[in-house]
């Protein structure tokens, strides 16, 4: 989870304990990444595999999300049957 002028990383991906979270990639295909953000939790995963669980202090209320690549090897991104669900704040 990376906030855009907000001060980066927000969650960090590459610190050991998400291990396992970075080996549910597949780096030669697609990739189903869900995200939830319900009140002030934003969770998400790759493949069916939790990766980030943040619960935000009450800076960012309100905002928007994006999808974005910051770093790798050039190439091309694709994303494909994206869907967006508003769930209710209980």
């Amino acid at each position: 989870i990376y906030g855009q002028s907000c001060g980066g990383y927000f969650y960090p991906v590459w610190l050991t304990e998400h291990r396992e979270a970075r080996a549910a990639l597949d780096r030669t295909g697609w990739n189903r990444l869900t995200i939830s953000a319900k009140g002030n939790v934003v969770k998400t995963w790759v493949n069916g595999v939790p990766v980030a669980h943040w619960v935000d202090d009450g800076t960012y209320a309100k905002g928007f999300f994006g999808l974005q690549i910051h770093q790798g090897k050039q190439g091309k991104v694709l994303w494909k049957d994206i869907r967006v669900k508003e769930l209710s704040a209980e």
